[in-house]
């Protein structure tokens, strides 16, 4: 059995809003990881360099040898998870924008549950 909740295009785009102002916090904050990283030139050049190199683990032939101050697979592997998840919230952005944009405040929509959800509606009504 599938649940439809019915909304009005005035109350998605509310529910769009603060959507929105979550994600946009949350992008900030990940921002601000990020503006970090790219001050530290040395960093920033060896994930560049190390970049180009797949990394294939355990068992590759040949082996990389960090130097000193090259950047840890880990860190590396941290940057490369950020770099996702801003393009991936910078993304749902840009598609709640177009929502805010096109509908219209009276137009009453069949939502799915997880219509609902992505559009940012909490549990209380």
């Amino acid at each position: 059995m599938n649940i439809v909740f019915r909304k009005t295009g005035k109350e998605i785009k509310a529910a769009v809003t603060n959507r929105r102002s979550q994600l946009e916090q949350r992008l900030k904050q990940r921002n601000d990881v990020l503006d970090k990283f790219l001050r530290d030139k040395q960093k920033v050049r060896s994930y560049l360099l190390r970049s180009t190199r797949p990394d294939y683990g355990h068992g590759a032939s040949g082996y990389v040898l960090p130097g000193k101050n090259d950047i840890s697979s880990e860190e590396r592997q941290e940057i490369d998870q950020l770099c996702q998840r801003i393009f991936e919230i910078e993304q749902e952005l840009h598609r709640l924008a177009y929502v805010v944009a096109h509908l219209e405040d009276d137009v009453v929509f069949d939502l799915t549950f997880n219509d609902l959800i992505g559009y940012g509606f909490d549990a209380k009504k």
